[in-house]
């Protein structure tokens, strides 16, 4: 992960696969709920895993 990346762009969630909180959004809207689910509607896959409680933080937001 790449902390400084995150700092200029607070919407950027997953610096390794360039995801951002509308990324995020939009597969939770589908209805995924699972992190690897998540990357996999974002044709990507978990890398590092540094942004999984942020991914997480974004689904239970959403689903309440």
């Amino acid at each position: 992960m790449n902390e400084k990346r995150k700092l200029q762009d607070p919407t950027l969630v997953c610096t390794c696969n360039e995801l951002y909180i509308d990324n995020i959004e939009e597969a939770i809207h589908e209805g995924e709920e699972e992190y690897a689910e998540i990357m996999q509607y974002n044709d990507t896959f978990p890398r590092c895993g540094e942004c999984h409680d942020h991914v997480q933080q974004l689904v239970d937001n959403i689903n309440r």
